[in-house]
């Protein structure tokens, strides 16, 4: 199915790109995709991108990962990130950093 996503940056758009790419049962974190496009400083922007996904069930980005791992919240992107990572067989605890979730609306308040 092709996607359109012409409504991204350039930058964006080889974010995803090379997300897609990633093999199931694998993670990367934000600075090696930064790495691979060249920007060994935009770990923060390539995880700006991620956010942005809108279809992450067609753009494995749940295979992109911050550096201290995946942080402890039950809404919305997180959770269906921890669900796909599940199903692909990895295991949550290894994957799990040591922040809470900040936002205002987290589950776990």
């Amino acid at each position: 199915m092709p996607l359109d996503l012409t409504t991204f940056t350039c930058f964006q758009q080889n974010v995803f790109e090379v997300a897609s790419k990633i093999d199931p049962g694998k993670v990367v974190t934000y600075k090696i995709i930064a790495e691979i496009l060249g920007k060994p400083g935009a770990a923060q922007a390539v995880g700006s991108a991620i956010a942005k996904n809108p279809v992450s069930y067609f753009l494995p980005t749940h295979r992109v990962l911050p550096k201290r791992g995946i942080g402890k919240c039950r809404s919305g992107a997180g959770y269906l990130r921890e669900k796909l990572l599940a199903l692909e067989g990895h295991d949550l605890s290894q994957l799990m950093g040591n922040y809470i979730c900040a936002r205002k609306k987290c589950c776990l308040e």
